[in-house]
């Protein structure tokens, strides 16, 4: 039996479905993709994303059937294993075992894990979500998002891939932007950290298995269809409306690390149906390839724009017949690696479409336009994120390129502009971590100012100068990102003027109000965010400046009584130099009077003098200090004459 899981490391699902297998003595094969790399790590999401349609895990493949999901009961069906009586039991100590063994082995995360608690505790608070009551899953899932933020700097879903670039993963930083639909309609999102009060209440009409919402089908709008016992294989049911031209748009971000993905890619692309490479037309940033397959023109278009390169696969039909291009689209080998931006299918189809055509053709909520005129275009749009749209142009071919052309560039802005608006929500997310940090800090700083140490200001005032330079930081990146957002915003709205839009009927709304209401409105909350980061700006910088001050007059204290102490030693080296100076004048005295003790004795001796030797010492006693004191000025002079004249 084949048997293979296709998983993340971080998944616990993906660790049930193992610990399942294992219980049961199922052999199997394990791909951990995101441990994988290179052609070995693409070739993996290739057989994945082939098999489920989706980046989400674990994909279980058995003998040709998959699974999506910890999908017990399909599990059983598909391995011919009995029914499990004692369900409750049996989960709650498979979850046991699980979470022990992910706990021993990231001990090293316990600490990331216990501030992942806070943090989860506040992000249920501040979005009125429920925390699974289920302890075990909680901590399985905390587990893995710590591992993510160590390993991407964000708390990247568990359970989906990673690419390790905030932009394209920004829609499943946990809480995902498809949570709160997910709670609604399922009960739970799709990793089970949040829940509905439905499912705390085990009501029966809730899935077994939560479908990713992340990912969608093509057409149609509906979700992949899960293979299960009953279905072979997966079916997607697209409307029988015959179509023109059929236009599938892919986008990926720009790869720094290899700018030459995109023309392999594109070479690939263009082998895959047949058109030989050797015809492809290659210039600076665009490639073109074309070949009629089947009374199909297929064309293969490839644009590089700084941020985004997208692909083009154009199938029109020729000699007046109409076409459908499925089997051609499954031909094409389109890359799916973990830089995919967006997909969007723009479709002409080959008689004007009613409003009952139009609602099999678009996802989701419709929206239509006049344009030039004389053109209409509709559009229906996925779950945001999901970045599966349908366009349905008029079947005119005078401007038909060009339109594509700027759908493809509205399409592209606004997908980029949903990345902008995820950044500017980490921006908020940061701010709130350190805001609260620096709100901590100033509030004890406040309490204990007026006894502290020196050491403790100076300690103070560095923590909040760091602070200081990392919301700087963040403001410095959001003015940056607000720009960038402004330049795309602008080009829509540029776009859009061009066309001269005007309702399209159907009482559809125009295009316009989807594209630019949502993010007309990001400029304005960029602006409040930079009042805010003033504010707390300022409230820093006074208290920056309060420590400062403080500091400095501590310091002039300092130096005030270091002065008073030299003062103090200066007076007393004086006092100690004129001492030592008595008592040269002394010790000349004495030793001078000794001296000449003997010039008297001499002189008595021999009769010169007639006066007593006692009497004569006595007598020269005030000249020898004179003689001594006058010595010592003599030199006290020399020697500060001789210093003041010292060349420096």
């Amino acid at each position: 039996m084949d048997v293979r899981v296709y998983r993340i490391s971080t998944c616990h699902w993906c660790d049930k479905v193992e610990t399942f297998f294992k219980k049961h003595g199922v052999n199997y094969k394990s791909i951990v993709i995101d441990l994988l790399a290179g052609n070995e790590q693409e070739k993996a999401i290739a057989e994945s994303y082939h098999l489920s349609k989706q980046r989400s895990f674990p994909v279980t493949y058995i003998d040709g059937t998959c699974v999506i999901g910890f999908h017990e009961s399909r599990l059983r069906h598909l391995l011919k294993l009995p029914p499990q009586k004692d369900e409750h039991e049996r989960t709650k100590s498979e979850d046991s075992g699980v979470k022990s063994g992910l706990y021993r082995e990231d001990e090293d995360l316990r600490e990331t894990i216990e501030k992942m608690r806070e943090w989860l505790l506040r992000e249920a608070k501040s979005h009125g979500y429920t925390i699974n009551p289920d302890e075990n899953v909680v901590e399985e899932i905390l587990v893995g998002l710590a591992k993510n933020e160590k390993r991407y700097g964000y708390k990247a879903c568990p359970c989906r891939l990673a690419t390790g670039k905030y932009q394209l993963d920004c829609d499943i930083i946990c809480p995902c932007s498809y949570c709160f639909l997910d709670v609604e309609k399922n009960g739970r999102c799709y990793c089970s950290l949040f829940v509905s009060d439905r499912f705390i209440a085990s009501d029966p009409s809730l899935p077994e298995y939560v479908p990713d919402s992340r990912e969608r089908t093509e057409t149609g709008g509906k979700s992949a269809v899960f293979i299960t016992e009953e279905v072979p294989e997966a079916v997607v049911g697209a409307p029988a409306i015959p179509l023109k031209t059929r236009i599938k748009v892919i986008g990926f971000m720009q790869d720094i690390v290899d700018k030459n993905k995109a023309r392999e890619g594109f070479v690939r692309m263009a082998d895959s149906p047949d058109i030989q490479s050797a015809t492809v037309q290659w210039n600076e940033d665009t490639a073109y390839a074309s070949n009629i397959i089947n009374d199909t023109k297929v064309t293969i278009k490839l644009r590089q724009d700084p941020e985004v390169y997208t692909y083009q696969i154009i199938c029109t039909a020729v000699d007046g017949k109409l076409t459908n291009v499925d089997k051609l689209f499954q031909r094409i080998d389109v890359p799916e690696h973990k830089n995919k931006l967006f997909e969007c299918c723009l479709i002409v189809p080959g008689v004007a479409c009613a409003k009952e055509d139009l609602q099999l053709l678009l996802p989701k909520q419709g929206y239509m336009s006049h344009i030039y005129d004389k053109y209409k275009v509709a559009a229906g749009f996925e779950a945001e994120g999901t970045g599966k749209d349908t366009f349905v142009i008029s079947p005119e071919d005078q401007m038909l390129d060009k339109i594509v052309e700027e759908i493809v560039t509205l399409e592209t802005n606004y997908q980029l502009l949903s990345v902008e608006r995820q950044r500017y929500i980490l921006a908020i997310d940061k701010l709130d971590v350190l805001e609260s940090t620096i709100v901590s800090k100033m509030r004890i700083i406040s309490m204990n100012l007026p006894n502290a140490l020196p050491e403790a200001l100076k300690v103070w005032l560095h923590g909040l100068s760091n602070n200081f330079g990392e919301i700087s930081g963040i403001a410095e990146e959001s003015r940056h990102h607000m720009n960038d957002t402004l330049l795309k915003r602008d080009v829509m709205r540029r776009v859009i003027k061009d066309w001269g839009e005007s309702e399209g009927g159907f009482n559809y709304p125009a295009l316009s109000r989807f594209f630019l209401e949502r993010v007309d409105t990001l400029g304005e909350q960029y602006q409040r965010l930079f009042i805010r980061i003033d504010g707390i700006r300022r409230e820093m910088a006074d208290l920056i400046t309060m420590l400062r001050t403080k500091i400095d007059l501590i310091l002039q204290e300092q130096s005030l009584e270091l002065q008073r102490s030299m003062d103090e030693t200066t007076k007393t080296q004086m006092m100690m130099q004129h001492t030592v100076e008595g008592l040269s004048v002394i010790v000349l005295s004495y030793y001078t009077i000794h001296l000449f003790g003997f010039v008297f004795e001499s002189l008595e001796a021999s009769h010169i003098i007639n006066v007593s030797l006692t009497t004569a010492k006595a007598v020269f006693v005030p000249i020898a200090i004179a003689i001594s004191w006058y010595l010592t000025f003599r030199a006290k002079k020399v020697i500060k004459t001789h210093t003041t004249h010292k060349p420096k």
